[in-house]
């Protein structure tokens, strides 16, 4: 009898998918609505305890150090910091394509020296293939490649209240996106033989 292949929607995924994004995406809505009620200095505050918050939590759900969220945490901060002292929001509005331009470079640097980092991160969640693997972080690194990209256009020929709600617009497309590339590149250990990274 032929093994039943595994979903990439069980409910096991599905959970890790949905609690991440709450972790990731949590501190930037707060942000996002805060801006309606109070000013954006006030709402970059908001943004960086939440993030800090959001980090822990992290910790916490995935019970080991979350490079990732650190990083995050650390440039929210940092870039959190100089809005405020500045008084400047291009700065929290950069923050956005530091972040999107790390994660490309990190990926692409992992596929030249053969570190598969998204494997790394969720091969516990998620078993696949190498080949899987690859096409998964080819895409994000299109990806991240494109919403940098477009953060800087909007941040720079665009009023900030267009950039709000473009960041608005963004968290929508990355959780379709998200599922999109799983659902694409999914393909369970069973189907194939392993080949090196």
């Amino acid at each position: 009898m032929n093994k039943k292949t595994p979903s990439i929607f069980s409910p096991k995924i599905l959970q890790h998918i949905i609690f991440s994004t709450l972790l990731e995406f949590g501190p930037v809505l707060l942000f996002l609505a805060s801006t309606e009620y109070v000013s954006v200095y006030e709402s970059t505050v908001l943004l960086m305890v939440a993030t800090i918050v959001s980090t822990i939590a992290t910790y916490r759900f995935q019970k080991r150090i979350p490079y990732l969220a650190l990083y995050v945490a650390l440039i929210t901060v940092l870039f959190g910091y100089m809005t405020l002292h500045s008084k400047d929001v291009k700065f929290i509005q950069m923050r956005d394509t530091l972040y999107d331009m790390t994660c490309a470079l990190t990926l692409v640097v992992g596929m030249i020296y053969r570190v598969p980092f998204l494997k790394l991160a969720f091969h516990t969640i998620m078993p696949m293939t190498i080949r899987a693997w690859q096409k998964l972080t080819h895409l994000w690194i299109a990806y991240f490649l494109c919403i940098a990209l477009a953060n800087e256009v909007i941040r720079n020929f665009f009023s900030f209240s267009d950039w709000i709600f473009f960041k608005g617009i963004v968290i929508i497309f990355t959780c379709l996106f998200g599922l999109f590339s799983l659902y694409s590149s999914y393909e369970p250990l069973e189907t194939v033989d392993q080949k090196s990274f």
